[in-house]
C-alpha cells in the first residue's frame, strides 16, 4: 500500500468529513474543517491511499507558541500501519518549522486507544476537562513539548 501525505484541499472536504463520521464520536459541520484549513493550512494534512483519503490530522495556533491538534482520524482499514504516527509526525513538524514550543490536545478519558496512542508519541495527561464532550464524557487534556520556551 502506497501512502501520500499531502496538505488538505478543500476539494477534498467531503471524503474528510465522511472519514470523520465514521471515526470521531463528535460531529462538526463543513464549515469547522474549512476554517480550521483557513486558519492554519500547513496545520492540515491528509493520507490518502488506494485513491481515497485513509486518515488526516488537523490543528490550530493558540495563545503564545501553541498549536493544538483538534482531529486525528485514520480510518478503519488504514489502522496500525503507521499512517497517525506519520500524521502527528508532520503535523510536529509543521508546528516546529513556527518555532511552537508546546502541542495540546484533548481526548475521551474512555479512549484507551488513543491515550496510549498519544503516550507512544511523547504527549502526557496534563488535565482533566470535566463532561467536555457533548454526550457529556468528560476528557483529559495531554501536551507534548516540542521546544523549550
Amino acid at each position: 500500500m502506497f501512502v501520500q501525505f499531502r496538505a488538505f484541499k478543500p476539494s477534498q472536504l467531503r471524503e474528510v468529513t465522511e472519514l470523520a463520521r465514521r471515526n470521531l464520536t463528535e460531529r462538526y459541520s463543513d464549515f469547522v474543517f474549512l476554517d480550521i484549513q483557513r486558519a492554519w493550512p500547513s496545520g492540515f494534512i491528509v493520507a490518502t491511499a488506494d485513491q481515497g483519503i485513509a486518515g488526516f490530522i488537523c490543528g490550530g495556533l493558540s495563545g503564545d507558541r501553541e498549536a493544538r491538534i483538534l482531529m486525528l482520524a485514520v480510518d478503519l482499514p488504514y489502522r496500525r500501519k503507521g499512517i497517525g504516527s506519520s500524521l502527528i509526525s508532520l503535523f510536529e513538524q509543521e508546528a516546529a518549522k513556527i518555532r511552537i514550543a508546546r502541542i495540546r490536545l484533548e481526548v475521551r478519558t474512555d479512549n484507551e486507544e488513543a491515550i496510549s496512542f498519544y503516550k507512544s508519541h511523547g504527549y502526557s495527561i496534563v488535565g482533566l476537562l470535566p463532561m467536555y464532550y457533548n454526550d457529556g464524557t468528560d476528557a483529559f487534556t495531554m501536551e507534548k513539548v516540542i521546544e523549550k520556551i
